[in-house]
């Protein structure tokens, strides 16, 4: 059987008949108890000893008070809980040593059974806290193996299929040229989600590094299409452009926006049957037309910009099978997809859409669609132009 040591207490108080009467209770209730009578020897204790689970820190001693170890705990590794105690408190004071970290505040004289409820729950809190930043670890690890493990041998397979549809180590026909064309079109879009689940976790973690700079989006719009176009012919799609000569530049990060363009083409390359269009626009909206733009009510929409008095718009518009109006408002978060398909099965982990609310809400712009099933999907991004 699996022996658990028991919770260790340290008591930081000058008072030795409160540290003696609250040694005797709490030992009896399971815990070790440790004593330090002023704040310097406590973080010395705690710094050289990291296996505590809770500290009931006095505010008013000698030398360094309470409020004033707490902040150095803190601002420390050590993730002790700290109740702090007081017989001279208020609700001031209260506040702040919470607002400084400190998981609980009495005040004394305290009933022995109320202390021992606080000093439960605030560890089973801190036992909480540490189960989180292990799995949030566990989480940050399997990314790190998704990135090296999958996806760099996936590159590699990409490579070799790719050595042999070329003809380099014999001759193929065109049918065997389809086939493998299509088993790289198949590692790509793994690779692509792959990219998309990375990069969404670095934005909610806040480690996603961005190069913002100013950016002509026609130009980079081109671009991007240019690499749709084999497929859109494959496929039996048109894919056209509608850019306007003269559109403002943006700031962007150019690598994230080109993955915005990727991920939503390639969505509507997925949705939409033979014979069915594709038309990517880009124009610049100003003024009078700013004002009168229909953004949905549900959108976050960033600080000043309905103020803007001039604005980039991109579309990209499609033909394909559309979006029931009530699914419109949860298309972009993670793993979501639409269940309407018109019998068709479509891969995909709901996972493109939701790295492209992140990237353009990033850019400071939005991000939404408009849709009905059966009628084809406008996906709208509006960005500030620079400056």
């Amino acid at each position: 059987m699996f022996f658990q040591p028991p919770d260790k207490i340290l008591i930081v108080d000058d008072d030795t008949e409160i540290v003696t009467v609250l040694k005797l209770y709490l030992e009896e209730e399971g815990y070790a108890l440790s004593w330090a009578h002023n704040g310097n020897t406590a973080l010395g204790m705690l710094l050289n000893e990291h296996n505590y689970s809770l500290v009931l820190l006095d505010i008013r001693m000698p030398d360094l008070d309470g409020v004033a170890v707490l902040e150095l705990l803190r601002n420390s590794k050590i993730d002790a809980a700290v109740i702090m105690m007081s017989g001279h408190g208020s609700e001031e004071l209260a506040v702040e040593c919470m607002r400084k970290g400190a998981e609980d505040y009495i005040s004394k004289p305290f009933a022995l059974d109320e202390l021992l409820h606080r000093i439960d729950r605030a560890i089973n809190h801190r036992r909480a806290l540490i189960e989180k930043k292990r799995l949030e670890l566990e989480k940050e690890n399997f990314f790190l193996m998704l990135s090296h493990d999958l996806k760099n041998p996936m590159t590699a397979v990409v490579g070799s299929i790719d050595i042999i549809r070329e003809g380099r180590l014999g001759p193929v026909n065109e049918e065997q040229i389809e086939y493998l064309q299509s088993a790289i079109d198949s590692c790509n879009e793994v690779v692509a989600m792959i990219d998309n689940l990375l990069d969404i976790s670095r934005f909610e973690a806040g480690k996603m590094t961005l190069t913002i700079r100013p950016y002509n989006p026609e130009e980079i719009i081109r671009k991007v299409a240019e690499q749709f176009n084999r497929t859109a012919d494959h496929d039996g799609i048109r894919l056209s452009l509608n850019l306007a000569c003269s559109v403002p530049e943006v700031t962007l990060d150019r690598k994230a926006f080109v993955r915005v363009l990727g991920n939503l083409l390639g969505n509507s390359l997925k949705f939409t049957p033979e014979g069915g269009e594709i038309i990517v626009s880009c124009e610049c909206v100003e003024n009078e037309a700013v004002h009168k733009m229909h953004i949905p009510c549900y959108l976050t929409v960033p600080q000043g910009f309905s103020e803007k008095h001039r604005l980039v718009k991109i579309r990209v518009r499609d033909t394909g099978f559309g979006i029931p109006s009530q699914e419109l408002e949860y298309v972009f978060d993670r793993y979501a997809q639409s269940k309407n398909t018109s019998g068709r099965e479509h891969g995909g982990a709901g996972l493109g859409l939701a790295f492209c609310k992140w990237a353009i809400e990033s850019f400071g712009g939005v991000i939404w669609a408009e849709s009905e099933a059966g009628q084809g999907t406008d996906i709208v991004i509006l960005l500030p132009d620079y400056p």
